[in-house]
């Protein structure tokens, strides 16, 4: 049988139909794997670089960011510092806590406050991070609103999405200024819908709550993650080519002992890959070179 009469043999056998089936299958989901990674990377990335472009920039008015309370805060433009000039809503009703933040692996609230400013909108302020009660999901001693007029520079964040759960009285799940307003009373302003601010700094200043960490710059290890994913979806094809040339080649030397011994006289070579042990002679005691030097010379 020719080399390739024994290779379509091989590439054509059920095994090596169904072997290249499950590469293909598991090659595409490792390069799927891989896709999702460096998409996580590039997100990582573009967030970062949009946080060093901002978060220390110099204070904007709010209106060269948001010309109007209705317009989406650009992605380009999170992290923002805007000057504000106006007053803190300092009804009971306009104070309220965001559950289940955190700060240095404690979980309490965000001070979550309506600021109307003098051009007649109002941002939702969160003032800082809350300690809570112990066991009881509330606030432990929140530092009071300041009252009166005042200048802000706050960092401009997107509005979270609703979260469907059961809201307790003057606490929220997320910062959904849409959602929010329904809660509060009259403030006088126009909402901001799609924003809220985090509070750098407040004239005059106050006593507030804890001051909320840097955002995180970390790139993560996603990238090397998605290398390694490609990695593996180049293992699957090579071992389905390492296995197939071992199988060809075993093939043709089967049928070329075949042609050799066409009376099949000979044993048929078998295809034994495991190491062979060598064979040690065995070093003659000296009771049995007597006794052959008897037998060789009996008269002795």
């Amino acid at each position: 049988m020719t080399r390739r009469s024994a290779r379509r043999r091989v590439l054509l056998s059920r095994e090596t139909l169904l072997g290249l089936l499950l590469v293909l299958l598991a090659s595409a989901i490792c390069v799927a794997l891989g896709f999702w990674q460096f998409g996580r990377f590039e997100g990582k990335r573009d967030a970062a670089a949009t946080i060093e472009a901002n978060y220390s920039a110099p204070p904007v008015p709010m209106a060269e960011v948001l010309q109007t309370p209705d317009a989406p805060l650009p992605a380009t433009q999170e992290w923002t510092p805007v000057e504000l000039q106006g007053s803190y809503c300092t009804d009971p009703g306009c104070v309220l806590y965001v559950r289940n933040r955190q700060l240095g692996g404690d979980v309490g609230f965000w001070q979550l406050v309506p600021f109307t400013t003098d051009d007649g909108s109002t941002l939702l302020v969160n003032r800082g991070w809350v300690t809570s009660q112990g066991q009881r999901s509330a606030p432990a001693d929140p530092a009071p609103v300041p009252e009166g007029e005042l200048g802000l520079t706050v960092r401009l964040r997107p509005a979270e999405p609703v979260l469907d759960r059961e809201i307790p009285e003057g606490q929220v799940h997320s910062v959904n200024p849409p959602q929010i307003e329904g809660l509060l009373p009259a403030t006088g302003g126009e909402m901001i819908r799609h924003a809220y601010g985090d509070l750098v700094t407040e004239d005059p200043s106050s006593p507030r709550p804890a001051e909320l960490p840097d955002p995180d710059t970390s790139l993560g290890p996603h990238l090397s993650y998605s290398v390694q994913w490609w990695v593996f979806a180049l293992f699957f094809p090579g071992a389905l080519i390492y296995r197939t040339r071992r199988a060809i080649q075993d093939l043709d030397a089967e049928d070329a002992d075949a042609d050799a011994d066409p009376a099949g006289t000979r044993p048929r070579r078998t295809t034994d890959h495991r190491p062979q042990r060598q064979a040690h002679s065995r070093r003659r005691g000296r009771d049995e070179e007597e006794e052959d030097a008897l037998i060789d010379h009996p008269g002795h």
